[in-house]
């Protein structure tokens, strides 16, 4: 199963902060209420930034009525100020939502999502790619349900 699907895809984001960067990214997730992904996200925001570094944030959180993991990833060419950790302006974000009742995958997928991200030929690749199928198979063999 596919975590990043093309659909789940921004290639050029033009938020102007960090909220509306994950609004649109829990606006492209049709199938569950953007408004309750806002609250479950932002919630988690409230506890430290999700700005990993590198120009790279991983908002998440876990929802109560899914029922496999989700993401979706924004690509802002200019950056937008995610209050990371090194300061930097992200240009790569990616929406992480778990069912509720899993644990061991929300920090599992996190992990992983955070190695691919933390090497920089991978932020190369998603920065220089031209659709949405390439961002989406770049993620396909290193971001999986164990």
């Amino acid at each position: 199963m596919e975590l990043l699907t093309a659909e789940h895809v921004m290639l050029d984001s033009e938020a102007r902060g960090k909220r509306a960067l994950i609004t649109e990214l829990a606006h492209m997730l049709t199938s569950i209420d953007p408004d309750r992904v806002m609250e479950v996200v932002m919630a988690r925001e409230q506890l430290g930034s999700t700005g990993i570094g590198h120009g790279v944030a991983i908002p998440h959180g876990r929802m109560p009525d899914l029922n496999l993991p989700i993401l979706a990833l924004a690509r802002h060419p200019e950056g937008v100020d995610f209050d990371s950790i090194d300061s930097e302006p992200v240009h790569i974000a990616v929406l992480l939502l778990v069912p509720d009742s899993d644990d061991r995958q929300h920090l599992e997928l996190l992990a992983q999502l955070a190695r691919t991200l933390q090497q920089k030929s991978i932020r190369d690749e998603v920065m220089a790619a031209d659709s949405s199928e390439k961002i989406a198979a770049i993620f396909s063999s290193r971001v999986r349900l164990s």
